[in-house]
């Protein structure tokens, strides 16, 4: 199994180096956009700073009378009303504090243990001045019941469809396979021929900007929530939280609906996963299944809050593999411990982007998260 794993990553580290474009033939992708300009305005969500407050600590915040306070934690409530906090989430409100915390070893040997994530929450205030999220995190951070306290860090997608260069001529009948460089460069066109170690299909959830789950060159590898599909409509069949999630979820407008604005997400799916039927491209792994879930914005941009919801889905729902063709520079600790607890089950795979950003930071670059974690298969272009 372990074998057959790393096979799966070595395929998938062309999710941002190949150049295919598997929205050439989209039916929801035309005006798609790709504003990797704004990679320049690295910041924050204005009025938002995530808290996490310390492992076994009394802090239980809820809203009563119209004000979000904890029982009996007056310092807290003191930072909370300070601010005028106009709303309070816990992001993972299912984590099970009382379990056995596991670990698994990086690619580097290091040992990456997961944390407990009951105690994370967004804090939303009605100021949006860059200063007050400033003031409200160090505030916070001072309070001896918190963890840790950041600002809620923007995101962007990682890559851009190009035309590529041609480098082996077409398999089979898929007539744009010759604009994939990827396949043979990295060998992985060698694999398809291999006898298939494990016949159970592995599950890619793609985090990005959604998918075109009705793609002829995907539909067919679209991942299914069996509960959900064979349930009743308007009701939640497997008790997950997220009604008729039956091909995934939009975190962005809180809905099943999968569809993709922007089409970034949909040529990484097809990247991934494409299916081999003749048509446009073909996947890295066209055996995979695709989760889609939607956690970036139609103009590419996103944020952590969204992001780590997306990584518990996709653990939650059984991915084998979560991509991320997304990053920031800054670093986030609520981030980090997400993907720690996804380690744990996953192979995670991040993008540095086609812009120069780098995973190492000796190399004195712009460092780029999460691809730059020891225990993330990072991919740079070359």
């Amino acid at each position: 199994m372990k074998k057959y794993k790393y096979i799966i990553s070595i395929a998938l580290s062309l999710l941002v180096v190949s150049s295919a474009s598997a929205q050439r033939v989209s039916n929801d992708n035309e005006d798609g956009v790709y504003k990797l300009d704004r990679m320049s305005g690295w910041g924050f969500v204005p009025g938002e700073v995530l808290v996490k407050f310390k492992d076994g600590s009394p802090v239980q915040v809820r809203r009563a009378r119209g004000q979000y306070q904890s029982v009996d934690q007056n310092a807290v409530n003191a930072v909370l009303q300070e601010f005028g906090t106009t709303d309070m989430e816990q992001l993972l409100p299912k984590q099970n504090r009382k379990r056995a915390m596991r670990r698994a070893k990086a690619y580097n040997g290091e040992t990456i243990v997961e944390k407990d994530l009951s105690q994370l929450y967004s804090v939303r205030i009605s100021s949006q001045r860059p200063d007050s999220v400033r003031l409200l995190t160090d505030r916070l951070k001072a309070l001896p019941e918190v963890e840790y306290a950041e600002p809620n860090y923007k995101a962007y997608i990682m890559g851009e469809p190009g035309e590529g260069d041609v480098i082996c001529e077409d398999p089979g009948q898929n007539p744009l396979y010759s604009q994939q460089w990827g396949p043979a460069f990295c060998g992985v066109d060698k694999l398809w021929s291999k006898p298939i170690v494990n016949a159970k299909r592995p599950v890619i959830a793609i985090l990005d900007t959604g998918v075109d789950i009705t793609h002829p060159d995907l539909a067919e590898n679209i991942w299914q929530n069996t509960a959900e599909a064979e349930g009743e409509t308007g009701y939640d069949d497997d008790n997950d939280g997220f009604v008729d999630d039956v091909h995934g979820w939009d975190f962005v407008n809180n809905s099943p609906k999968m569809a993709d604005y922007n089409s970034h997400g949909t040529h990484v799916a097809g990247i991934a996963a494409a299916v081999d039927n003749g048509i446009g491209i073909v996947g890295a792994n066209p055996k995979a299944l695709i989760m889609p879930i939607t956690v970036m914005q139609s103009d590419g941009s996103g944020d952590i809050r969204t992001i780590i919801k997306g990584i518990e889905y996709a653990v939650d729902h059984g991915a084998a593999v979560i991509n991320m063709s997304l990053g920031t520079s800054a670093y986030s600790q609520a981030m980090r411990e997400a993907l720690e607890y996804a380690y744990q089950t996953t192979i995670i795979v991040a993008a540095a982007g086609n812009n120069g950003r780098t995973i190492y930071p000796e190399d004195n670059g712009e460092i780029i998260y999460p691809a730059a974690h020891s225990f993330v298969l990072g991919v740079m272009a070359t």
